[in-house]
């Protein structure tokens, strides 16, 4: 797709970010062990605490994109990202990691929200901007990728020199999206007036939560975001312990997803055209994971050729579900959010994005992977009505935005 020149410099904000964020995940565990002599439970323990505590904290994201223009907050979410990995250079101990670490995640789940309500101002056609968030999405994983590879010279060398030059370099990559950010034409901040309420109801402006329906789907998101959770958690561990396929398999599936991804995200993104259509895309989302669910299901009872097949027509699947839920809630969670309190209400909405990545990997270990292939059953159904339930959501609250303020059809 030809994108516009703001659409181009969030694209390359998103590679040049995505690219520090690769380099940051394939060395910083090593630099914090062997470097900082950090435990690993010291590392995974604080990276866990801070992403609870950051839920929170991610919310002030948006109300400041509200008042102070989500151009400007996202160049600052870039700009601290890139200050805190500088400042992981001259951390020494257990308790300075945690300080530095919840600023950084903080960061980091402020950012998506932000970044999609710079969209909704730099490209107001409907259809354009879930097409940029796409792009971006397939930039990013393009750059982790490209990141985690490049940071092999760091892992070879495993030197302190070899790790604070690569801590560095990530902290200019995010120096130079939040540049690219500062570039995308647009206004600097948003209306100081919000327009009429054409319904006679009570304007949202001052609402401190969005309203009940946004906040519904919100919750289901919750449940069909699931996705994530199902590969980066269960789908391992299931091989793992539950199957008879290698153990290559794992990194094999991985790199499955990631090339679907890359592949299909922006052909699928062309689907959300339309109120109707794009509130459907999640039913589609919850049905195609529950197919997903219940090839994970058979590949437990099945040996060798025959599990791998079974779990490679998972992940075929769950990739596809994948990037469904990907251009249908882009389009929606900015379109049923309020012009003057969009920011508030995409950083709520990302709380069920964040909070499935807090809490999807103990109900998977707690709940689903306990009970053998029966959790996978069980899981299939409640994504089934998780889909359905968020279509008519979805749809109720569009009724009522068009009956306010029209939208696109």
């Amino acid at each position: 797709m030809k994108l516009t020149a703001g659409g181009r410099r969030l694209a390359v904000a998103a590679l040049v970010q995505s690219l520090g964020i690769g380099l940051f995940m394939a060395s910083s565990m090593a630099y914090f062990t062997r470097q900082v002599d950090l435990s690993a439970n010291q590392v995974a323990s604080g990276l866990a605490l801070a992403g609870v505590v950051a839920l929170g904290i991610s919310l002030l994201g948006g109300v400041l994109a509200d008042r102070y223009g989500a151009r400007q907050v996202l160049a600052a979410v870039y700009l601290g990202r890139g200050v805190c990995c500088v400042a992981y250079v001259f951390v020494t101990d257990f308790w300075q990691f945690m300080v530095v670490t919840l600023c950084a995640v903080a960061c980091d789940r402020a950012g998506p929200p932000v970044l999609q309500a710079l969209v909704a101002v730099a490209v107001p056609e409907r259809q354009e901007r879930t097409r940029l968030l796409a792009v971006v999405n397939v930039v990013r994983n393009c750059g982790l990728g490209v990141g985690a590879m490049a940071a092999g010279v760091a892992l070879v060398s495993d030197t302190q020199a070899a790790y604070r030059v690569t801590l560095v370099t990530i902290g200019l990559a995010f120096l130079g999206g939040a540049v690219l950010v500062l570039r995308v034409p647009g206004p600097a901040a948003p209306k100081a007036e919000a327009g009429p309420d054409r319904s006679g109801e009570r304007p949202v402006k001052g609402r401190v939560l969005p309203d009940g329906r946004y906040l519904a789907l919100t919750g289901l998101n919750f449940l069909l975001f699931f996705f994530d959770t199902m590969l980066l958690v269960a789908m391992p561990v299931w091989v793992l312990e539950h199957t008879d396929a290698p153990r290559v398999t794992v990194s094999v599936l991985f790199t499955l997803n990631t090339l679907l991804v890359v592949v299909l995200q922006i052909p699928v993104s062309k689907l959300a055209t339309g109120q109707r259509r794009t509130t459907r895309m999640l039913t589609w989302t919850g049905s195609v994971l529950a197919v997903s669910s219940l090839c994970f299901a058979a590949s437990g009872s099945v040996a060798g050729g025959l599990a791998v097949a079974w779990l490679v027509t998972a992940v075929v699947l769950l990739s596809l579900a994948e990037v469904i839920a990907n251009s249908a809630v882009w389009d929606l969670s900015i379109a049923l959010a309020p012009e003057e309190q969009r920011g508030r209400y995409l950083s709520v909405f990302n709380l069920s994005v964040a909070g499935q990545r807090v809490l999807g990997p103990v109900m998977v270990t707690g709940l689903l992977l306990s009970a053998g292939p029966l959790g996978w059953v069980v899981a299939a159904g409640v994504l089934v009505v998780a889909g359905g339930a968020a279509e008519r959501v979805a749809r109720a609250a569009g009724e009522r935005m068009r009956a306010r303020v029209p939208v696109d059809a």
